[in-house]
């Protein structure tokens, strides 16, 4: 594994070191508790690190001269997550820590756009993510076998087990098409689809279909298309689909709704997405209620900011049983990234993040059109994160927010390496 000399390097060291504490979730790391006014903080070492990789990341970049592609990429961040921070102020000392937490995890981006220079830094990275999906993956068996099936979380969460070993999997496709280190590529597709199978997440699945789409077709436009690698690809995508179905059946009745014989009683069709649809209706009001910055930044939304539009919600699916409503009393929890910005930053944090995503997806097309080792990695790894990122909220000290900034950081650090080559 080239993760093992890689590791002399103090700054790569750093790195992978903190990229392994941020896949692991804060709740299940150590913590010293500080106590700021009301609030209580938990610093976790996984918040050490990324405060030092910041500051090396920051110290490196500004005696490096760096392309506009990476600017593009480091200012549009900035200004996303200065938005999530400074719409939190307003919302309490829980929400801006809250934020806090959710905005430096893009410290790890801007440590992979520092360190992240060449095939081997990127190899070791990878040994990264190999390392933990294969022990996830083993965990996951054993509490599939022990506790009768299902989901699988593993060590992780769902949503982030399975986003995990969606890079994974993608990453042993990009070595089929570049037809080296079989071995090492068949150990990644392997590991990767028991892995997305397992945490049977949905949008994770749509992200592979993206990701792996994008390799297919990066490949064949630069002429590198190979039928064994195309096999191996349909063949992944298959057992990944098939199993991932078999498992989430129960969620996916609302299909029988659509083709199906019609409900017998209401809400027979009742599953988690027609929840997400809930979910989205009640955040689209407060949306609309707050279209310009939102409700503010905060770790879940209190009842204050949504109760009012239950009523309407319970009018408009009046056929879904009443526990898919969140209760008038608590704080609703987002379900998906993409909505979840709009009701908390409103159309400026949503032109933040789509600003953002387009200078990484830019990044991304300028390591495919350059070739070289792992170009088509970019594409695959940012699509996704962006499949990933739309089944869950973001959320500080979870594995999928950092996953996201991951592939973000490396689309641009390999962007970045193939133009100075």
């Amino acid at each position: 594994m080239t993760l093992w000399s890689e590791l002399r390097s103090p700054t790569a060291a750093l790195l992978y070191i903190t990229v392994a504490l941020c896949l692991v979730r804060s709740r299940d790391q150590p913590s010293v508790e500080l106590t700021l006014h009301n609030t209580t903080v938990s610093v976790v070492p996984g918040d050490v690190a990324l405060l030092l990789l910041a500051v090396a990341a920051i110290r490196e970049l500004a005696r490096t001269p760096l392309p506009r592609i990476a600017w593009a990429a480091i200012l549009t961040g900035a200004v996303f997550c200065a938005l999530v921070v400074g719409t939190a102020i307003g919302n309490g000392q829980a929400a801006v820590v809250a934020a806090v937490k959710v905005s430096e995890l893009a410290a790890l981006g801007l440590g992979l756009l520092a360190f992240l220079r060449g095939p081997r830094r990127v190899e070791g990275l990878v040994d990264v993510l190999l390392l933990f999906t294969t022990i996830a993956g083993v965990v996951g068996v054993i509490k599939f076998v022990t506790g009768g099936g299902g989901r699988q979380a593993s060590f992780l969460g769902e949503h982030d087990f399975a986003a995990l070993a969606t890079l994974t999997l993608l990453y042993g496709l990009v070595l089929f098409f570049e037809r080296r280190r079989l071995s090492r590529a068949a150990l990644a597709v392997v590991a990767g689809s028991l892995g997305c199978v397992l945490g049977s997440a949905l949008a994770s699945l749509l992200g592979l279909y993206l990701g792996a789409a994008l390799v297919v077709v990066a490949a064949a436009i630069a002429r590198r298309l190979d039928v064994r690698a195309v096999v191996v690809t349909l063949l992944a995508l298959a057992a990944v689909t098939g199993g991932t179905l078999s498992i989430r059946a129960g969620d996916l009745s609302f299909l029988q709704a659509w083709f199906g014989k019609p409900e017998t009683r209401p809400g027979e069709y009742a599953a988690s997405w027609s929840q997400r649809l809930i979910f989205a209706y009640i955040g689209g009001r407060v949306f609309l209620a707050h279209p310009l910055f939102g409700s503010g930044w905060y770790p879940e939304l209190p009842p204050k900011v949504f109760a009012v539009y239950l009523p309407d919600a319970r009018r408009r699916f009046s056929d879904q049983p009443p526990r898919y409503f969140p209760p008038p009393n608590r704080d609703f929890i987002p379900q998906q990234t993409y909505d979840q910005v709009l009701y908390e930053l409103g159309i400026v944090g949503g032109l933040a993040l789509l600003a953002f995503l387009v200078s990484v997806g830019r990044a991304c097309v300028t390591a495919a059109r350059r070739g070289g080792q792992l170009a088509l990695l970019p594409a695959a790894w940012f699509a996704a994160a962006l499949g990933a990122i739309a089944g869950e909220g973001l959320f500080g000290g979870t594995p999928l927010v950092a996953i996201f900034w991951i592939a973000a950081g490396t689309a641009v650090a390999i962007a970045i390496h193939t133009a100075a080559e």
